[in-house]
């Protein structure tokens, strides 16, 4: 919770004063043909002492709105200068002088009182041996200065006698027992006492402060100061709600946003509303350090659960760009702002983008189920440069799923636009055909039997981008497949962006399954069966469209025991994973980041 404070000084007097503003709404409006009334009260109208009030009687409401503005606020008074005549005795004398010290605040967290030595020192000295600036003078002879009242031993928690040529204070009325006063606030026992919120003028506190002193003071007038601190502590508000909390894109004009704060209606309004929506937290999706202020805020109330709390009604108009952002809401009677971190978005959707790099985990999650949609990858399709065009779909398993196979070849890729580590740059190989076992460096191999021209086979190396050290037995985080998208990873259907998870949502055991057209999982695009580049013969395999004949998907799993083989997704008889030699061509299906 944030602080406020006042303080003031023994000797000082503080005079202080609150305005309040009393604005009353009146407003009427009497309907109806006047003509002339007789023999009517408000009697009769009430007690229906006629048959047809309205020939008699007309009633109208008003309402009478009173607004007072202010703001959470402490303050501290005392009755000024003390001043305490003692005569000496040469077993010390005691002599008391009592301050009336006024606290106030409305806050309702109440207050605490700290009481300390305005010089940062509890000894009292003789002005007599006091320079012009209240420091002990330089000249005087040597032991001079023992000529003070000392604070007295005992504390806050154990107040104590007075010995001869101390001084304390005390809380209770004619006390005989004193505490120290504190060099500074910042010390524990500086707190004297506490209070609740208060009512009327405020709480009012007497502090009486005892001197003791013996025959062996010298005469004169002994000065100290004390500084009184009131600290309230303001309430520790939030903002709870934003609504609507996010915009599309293109619908940013004109909008009323609603922002609730846990404020009670109980406690102090608002006052001046000022809002801004700003700071894009740190997101997958673009981010921005842009800043909208919402215009003509006002202040309402709304109902949660039984209980009224404050909040405001602004005004939105802006063009901030995809992103997270904070909410935040600053009151002028609280003199606080408050944050919502992230709580504030602007989006699209995927009829806003029109590439597959522009896809992020937000636009996926807003597609319904098996909603299907085309991008494009600019980097190209086979071995030219005319951008390649996708199906993708959002799966039943959340994920968003391409539809076709990657057809990509003889190109120059890299971070900027691809699945790749920063700062990375590789080469697909064209074309060709390969029959030894090769799997440390890319091969890939584009179909060319009747109605298979559209497939390319990548053996591991090329899907995962690696022109070395292929021979990895450790999970790969890249692929080349186009950038924010991935190739799927090798587990069970409990674990995300597996083929094993997205098959099992739609129920598909084996290939027969595959070839159901009335299976939701035709949207998959799997009911192709596109085979497989068999190194062994150096032939084209298992391709058809009628017959389970097998299709075979690369993961970006290398397998663990050999770093000449890898997971990849099979189905025909049966949908399973195996592991194979990575020398082998497989497809190619990517799965949104």
């Amino acid at each position: 919770m944030s602080k406020i404070r006042d303080k003031i000084k023994l000797e000082k007097t503080l005079s202080f004063s609150a305005t309040f503003l009393v604005a009353f709404l009146l407003s009427y409006y009497v309907s109806g043909t006047a003509s002339p009334i007789s023999n009517s009260s408000a009697l009769t109208c009430d007690n229906g002492m006629v048959s047809n009030t309205d020939d008699v009687c007309s009633t109208d409401s008003t309402d009478v709105n009173v607004s007072i503005e202010g703001a959470w606020t402490v303050a501290v008074s005392s009755s000024g200068t003390l001043s305490v005549d003692i005569t000496p005795s040469s077993s010390g004398t005691t002599s008391t002088a009592t301050d009336d010290v006024n606290v106030y605040t409305n806050t309702p967290n109440g207050y605490q009182l700290y009481l300390n030595s305005t010089s940062g020192s509890t000894d009292i000295y003789n002005n007599n041996i006091l320079d012009e600036s209240g420091n002990l003078d330089s000249n005087l002879p040597s032991g001079t200065n023992t000529n003070h009242f000392s604070a007295t031993s005992g504390t806050k928690a154990s107040p104590a006698s007075l010995t001869s040529n101390t001084w304390g204070y005390s809380l209770v009325s004619n006390p005989s027992i004193f505490s120290k006063v504190e060099t500074s606030s910042s010390e524990t026992d500086s707190l004297i006492t506490s209070g609740t919120k208060t009512t009327g003028s405020g709480d009012d506190i007497d502090v009486t402060y005892g001197f003791r002193a013996d025959t062996k003071l010298t005469p004169g007038t002994y000065t100290t100061s004390v500084t009184y601190t009131a600290v309230a502590e303001v309430p520790s508000y939030s903002i709870t709600g934003v609504s609507p909390n996010e915009l599309h894109i293109n619908d940013q004009t004109s909008k009323t946003i609603t922002i609730m704060t846990s404020t009670p209606v109980t406690e102090l309004g608002l006052g001046d509303i000022t809002a801004k929506i700003t700071n894009a937290a740190n997101t997958a999706e673009e981010t921005s350090t842009n800043t909208v202020t919402l215009t003509n805020c006002t202040e309402i109330v709304q109902e949660v659960s039984g209980i009224n709390y404050r909040g405001a009604q602004c005004t939105y108009t802006g063009s901030l760009p995809v992103g997270t952002y904070n909410v935040q809401l600053t009151s002028s009677w609280h003199s606080a702002t408050y944050t919502l971190t992230g709580g504030f978005k602007i989006y699209k959707t995927v009829n806003d983008i029109t590439t597959m790099q522009e896809m992020t985990t937000d636009i996926c999650s807003r597609m319904s189920d098996n909603q299907t949609a085309t991008l494009q990858d600019p980097r190209g399709s086979y071995n030219t440069t005319t951008p390649a065009n996708y199906g993708i779909v959002k799966a039943l398993d959340g994920n968003c799923w391409m539809t076709d196979n990657f057809n990509l070849y003889n190109r120059q890729i890299s971070d900027v636009d691809s699945d790749l580590p920063a700062n990375t740059t590789i080469t697909l190989p064209n074309t060709s055909n390969w029959s030894t076992n090769v799997y440390t460096d890319m091969r890939v191999h584009r179909a060319t039997n009747s109605g298979y021209t559209d497939v390319v086979y990548y053996n591991y190396c090329s899907a995962v981008g690696l022109t070395t050290t292929c021979n990895t037995t450790i999970q790969q985080d890249r692929s080349i497949c186009p950038k924010n998208w991935q190739l799927p990873i090798y587990n069970s259907e409990a674990v995300d962006k597996t083929m094993s998870k997205l098959f099992n949502e739609y129920g598909i055991t084996s290939g027969a399954n595959v070839l159901d057209s009335s299976n939701q999982s035709y949207v998959l695009g799997f009911h192709k069966y596109y085979g497989e580049w068999d190194y062994y013969n150096a032939r084209e395999a298992f391709q058809s469209t009628t017959t389970p004949g097998g299709a075979r998907f690369w993961t970006s799993t290398p397998y663990s025991n050999s770093g000449d083989a890898a997971w990849y997704y099979a189905y025909y008889d049966s949908v399973r994973y195996f592991a194979n030699l990575k020398s082998y061509g497989f497809n190619i299906r990517c799965v949104a980041r």
